[in-house]
């Protein structure tokens, strides 16, 4: 039995291999991108090795021993993979491309709403509640606000918007998710929310800027869980935009709320259910084809594709463009940009 076992587990790598580095060679080849190279292939080999390992012996050591092998194989795919740029914190700045007014803070320990409220009163100073939109960014576990989604913002909203942002963590954003930061996202961007509608509680009606909530990857679970304190709380949100959710983390459909999901990404289909049942498909964008879902060798696909899903431009995988916010609605009357702006 031991060794049926065995030769089984090594059809499954041998097979799962093959489709995996076809698949990454279509993705490629429809971006015009080089093949894949011996190192991611070697990367995918372990990932798929010792998925296989823990489906057919599902022992604690087996397990264990599979975490430490994952581990360490996406610490040094990591390593060779374009990643996200980093940002630090970002003050009141000015480029040559636009006014662009986008606030945040350095990560610290104090309490949430203290913090919260700070940025807001930053914001104030700064001349933000004069302007026609903000919007409330959650970051991504490390702090990253996508640069391409607030030139979004100022493009459709003609420069007439600020961008506000509190990081909760300062890790990458696959670590923070899996040590549990998704409830602290979710606390963070409820917290920036209420000091900010509270800041406006002195604002009339007509002069209030118009709030837009957005989150890319972790950072969409706790933009969409502003959404829904707002909604029960009775706050004004003009509209609520996410880009690549992991997935089964926010609903599938809602009001006054746009979501963005590259068919390529991995992130927005990842899941233990790949095993026996197809990812949910998001409308709409279809960057590249979908993959066909096969029962396990779905998932252990899609769990190979994680390691890549930075590697690609902007518009494909786990990078968005400047399309997850350029069609943001506009919930009020057009105002001129910088219009009344001290």
């Amino acid at each position: 039995m031991g060794r049926l076992s065995a030769a089984a587990a090594a059809v499954a790598v041998a097979a799962s291999m093959s489709i995996s580095v076809w698949w990454q060679n279509v993705l490629r080849g429809a971006m015009g991108m080089p093949e894949i190279g011996t190192g991611w292939a070697a990367a995918s080999v372990a990932v798929v090795a010792v998925g296989v390992a823990a489906l057919v012996a599902p022992r604690p050591t087996t397990l264990l021993a599979s975490a430490v092998v994952l581990t360490g194989t996406g610490v040094a795919q990591a390593a060779a993979v374009p990643t996200a740029p980093t940002t630090s914190s970002i003050e009141e700045a000015t480029t040559t491309t636009a006014d662009r007014l986008v606030i945040s803070a350095p990560f610290d320990a104090r309490p949430v709403a203290e913090r919260a409220r700070d940025l807001v009163a930053r914001w104030r100073a700064a001349g933000g509640a004069r302007r026609g939109a903000v919007v409330v960014a959650v970051p991504t576990g490390s702090g990253w606000v996508d640069t391409d989604a607030v030139v979004g913002f100022e493009t459709r909203l003609h420069g007439d918007v600020t961008t506000i942002a509190l990081p909760y963590d300062d890790a990458p954003s696959w670590q923070a998710f899996v040590g549990g930061a998704a409830a602290v996202a979710r606390s963070s961007a409820v917290a920036t929310l209420n000091a900010l509608d509270s800041d406006l509680d002195d604002h009339p009606t007509h002069a209030r800027p118009q709030i837009y909530l957005y989150g890319q990857s972790l950072g969409a679970i706790g933009a969409d869980a502003a959404r829904i304190w707002a909604r029960h709380r009775g706050v004004a949100v003009c509209a609520t935009l996410l880009a690549g959710p992991p997935a089964h983390t926010v609903a599938s459909r809602a009001a006054h709320r746009e979501v963005v999901v590259n068919a390529s990404d991995p992130v927005g289909r990842w899941s233990p259910s790949l095993l026996w049942r197809p990812a949910p498909r998001w409308p709409g964008h279809d960057d590249l084809p979908r993959p066909v879902w096969l029962p396990v060798a779905s998932f252990l696909q899609t769990s190979v594709d994680l390691l890549g899903a930075l590697s690609f431009p902007a518009g494909h995988g786990h990078q968005y463009g400047p399309e997850q916010s350029a069609d943001a609605p506009i919930c009020a009357p057009k105002r001129s940009a910088h219009a009344d702006r001290a």
